[in-house]
């Protein structure tokens, strides 16, 4: 089922009744552990939970896989759980429960009365994601799922693909119903006709050796997925009746599976149409946060800092969520103009914002030189793109020996005009929404921290820990040749990181020292990348790019999918400005110690329009187009990795990230070709 927002705090009522404990932990907390939102939002309901005096465990989990070992090792008294970043994509009944499910059976074939009381005991499966689409039996099934809608099923976005489920739903009862009529009805006509034909073999119709019963047996966490079959109701179909039972008459038989075939397309196009992101998880747990009247500043500044994560992948949504928080920043944050600056100062400010890589904590010219939106546009990779740099920093009225200072030892006198200066050059060298409004948290003596610059410091600790080096070699022996515990070992660090990012949302010397993680792992991404563009080692294969990483000094960073989204950004969005050729792109990374290539897909780059935005007035957010960015490498993967039998894993929260075996790589990649990208 799903919930509404308006319906939020009713939501969490109930919630809040089922879990309500003061001798035993009653509900866990799931959460995608490379995820900035899904940690942000974890933080909120975790600070919720406390409020309350709810006992609760959080448990950071990195896959599909380890979400169903997790949960299956929940003792009884666990009766709720909550999906933070995970779970809209795969059918949660099908996927968590199927052991359940099996001893639910048992129990119905025994006790009657104890199966009644055993299902309305059952565990409850709250799910916050922003991950589209709905697997619409999480959406439309049982009540014991209770999925966190933003509003798009309240809004009728999704009425002709409820209709259909409904349909489906009906059509699959009927057709139980009349088989099971039609067993007994042959059970009948056995029983009486086995006096004179005693040594009647069975018959067994081809359909009921390949129909949908067996395929049942054969489901992996892949074909769980919204874009698979088993995601309608047409996985609840019995077997067909024996050939003894009277069929319907052809007319009958005719329409149904008429209707049937046009629910069924009405719901196969909803799920082929790609993946996407909605309402980021922090922004609905805010709402939450809202609905109940305990909204602080702290919890704002959590849901604005998931928000901004989701920026270079659905800049969309920023935008347009950017104006509600700049409303709920000026109610709970009123203006403090002359007010002298404490050590617990915490207040949001709004403030021009750049986008350049942070500049607060680092020189002006790294800051251009690695910033994704100037390099693109500047060509920064190229001798020529950094002349012209120098060029533009020149028009500004900036030396190189003084753009290269760092940004807290500035003069004054151009942080203070900096905007300004911008604005004279940045039509002339494209750049015209380099300039933008942000959100700004004060820390007291230790400084401010823009929301952009939380993100990129908690996301460098999520992916790289807190360790010397950004690449953690203490947990990884590349010379081992056992792939599960190579793999069991990553997942450990990436649960500690997760911790380290748990605390550095309460710690801002730990956001500090991040900081200097993601200048490090910024620098990586832009070396690697620039070598991929100087070598023309990113090639088109018909509809998408492709590149693939085999070797080099910063090889062992892009085992962690994130980082090689970003690099995979980085390239795709440099590239489309270069040739202004709009289209998706596959990046691969070796990982030598797994023997296998992590495999990311993203969608084609959406230009953005110049239009200088500074003014505070405004709504801070691009003149651009508003455009939903769906990524359809999810299904195209599957279909793939199906044709070409290659050896692959699919266990990912973002369904667009796959590893294939080294020595199938090539045939993948061909198969690719082949099948193409919507």
């Amino acid at each position: 089922m799903h919930v509404s927002p308006s319906s939020y705090a009713s939501a969490f009522t109930s919630l809040r009744a089922s879990t309500l404990s003061h001798t035993t932990c009653r509900l866990v907390l799931f959460v995608a552990c490379l995820d900035v939102d899904a940690l942000c939002a974890a933080k909120i309901l975790s600070g919720i939970l406390k409020h309350e005096l709810i006992p609760h465990r959080t448990c950071p989990v990195a896959g599909y896989s380890e979400l169903k070992a997790r949960y299956s090792e929940l003792d009884d008294e666990v009766t709720t759980v909550v999906l933070l970043g995970c779970g809209a994509l795969v059918d949660l009944t099908a996927y968590l429960r199927a052991d359940e499910n099996d001893d639910d059976e048992e129990e119905e074939d025994e006790d009657e009365e104890g199966f009644v009381k055993r299902r309305k005991e059952r565990r409850k499966i709250y799910v916050f994601d922003s991950h589209r689409p709905w697997n619409l039996q999480n959406v439309f099934g049982p009540d014991d799922v209770i999925c966190f809608d933003d509003g798009e099923v309240e809004d009728g976005l999704l009425d002709r693909e409820r209709e259909a489920y409904e349909a489906l739903s009906k059509l699959s009862e009927s057709d139980g119903e009349d088989s099971d009529s039609d067993e007994d009805a042959a059970e009948g006509e056995e029983e009486r006709a086995s006096d004179s034909e005693p040594e009647e073999r069975e018959f067994v119709s081809d359909d009921d050796e390949n129909g949908v019963a067996g395929s049942d047996l054969q489901r992996t966490p892949k074909s769980r997925r919204s874009g698979s079959v088993d995601s309608t109701p047409s996985s609840k179909r019995k077997s067909p009746s024996s050939p003894r039972s009277p069929l319907p008459s052809p007319r009958r038989q005719k329409s149904t599976k008429q209707l049937r075939r046009e629910y069924e397309d009405v719901i196969a196009s909803y799920y082929t149409r790609g993946t996407a992101y909605s309402t980021p998880v922090a922004s609905q747990l805010y709402s939450l946060v809202s609905f109940l009247g305990d909204a602080s500043t702290h919890d704002l500044w959590l849901s604005i800092v998931g928000t901004t994560a989701l920026d270079t992948l659905a800049p969309q949504l920023y935008r347009r969520l950017f104006p509600i928080f700049r409303d709920e920043v000026r109610r709970l944050n009123p203006s403090t103009n002359g007010a002298k600056l404490s050590a617990d100062d915490s207040t949001l400010i709004i403030q021009p914002d750049y986008r350049m890589f942070l500049l607060r904590h680092w020189t002006l010219y790294d800051a251009l030189l690695h910033s994704s939106y100037v390099a693109s546009r500047l060509q920064l990779w190229n001798d020529d793109g950094r002349k012209k740099l120098h060029k533009m920093l020149a028009k500004m009225g900036v030396s190189l020996s003084l753009a290269k200072e760092r940004w807290t030892h500035t003069d004054v006198s151009l942080k203070r005009e900096l905007k300004d200066r911008i604005s004279t050059v940045a039509e002339v060298f494209g750049i015209g929404n380099v300039v933008r409004i942000g959100v700004v948290r004060k820390f007291g003596f230790r400084g401010a921290l823009t929301a952009g610059d939380a993100v990129e410091s908690v996301a460098a600790l999520l992916e790289c820990g807190r360790g010397k080096s950004i690449v953690d070699k203490e947990n990884v022996n590349p010379d081992r040749k056992d792939g599960d515990e190579v793999k069991d070992n990553y997942k450990a660090a990436w649960i500690d990181n997760f911790w380290t990012g748990w605390d550095a949302l309460d710690d801002v010397e730990l956001l500090l020292h991040g900081l200097q993680r993601a200048q490090a792992l910024q620098q990586a991404i832009v070396r690697t990348g620039t070598a991929l563009l100087e070598k023309n080692q990113v090639l088109i294969l018909r509809t998408f790019r492709l590149a693939v990483l085999k070797d080099g000094p910063d090889l062992d960073l892009f085992r962690n999918p994130v980082t090689l989204i970003r690099l995979a950004s980085w390239v795709n969005e440099c590239k489309a400005e270069q040739d202004g050729r709009q289209i998706p792109m596959v990046m691969a990374a070796l990982d030598r110690t797994r023997d296998a290539y992590t495999v990311v897909g993203l969608p084609a780059r959406m230009l953005k329009h110049s239009g200088n935005e500074g003014d505070e007035e405004d709504d801070g957010v691009d003149n651009e187009e508003e455009e939903t960015m769906r990524n359809s490498f999810g299904i195209a993967f599957q279909e793939v990795a199906q044709q070409t039998h290659a050896r692959v894993r699919i266990d990912s929260f973002e369904s667009s990230v796959v590893d294939v075996r080294k020595d199938d790589l090539a045939g993948f990649l061909e198969g690719m070709t082949i099948v193409g990208v919507r």
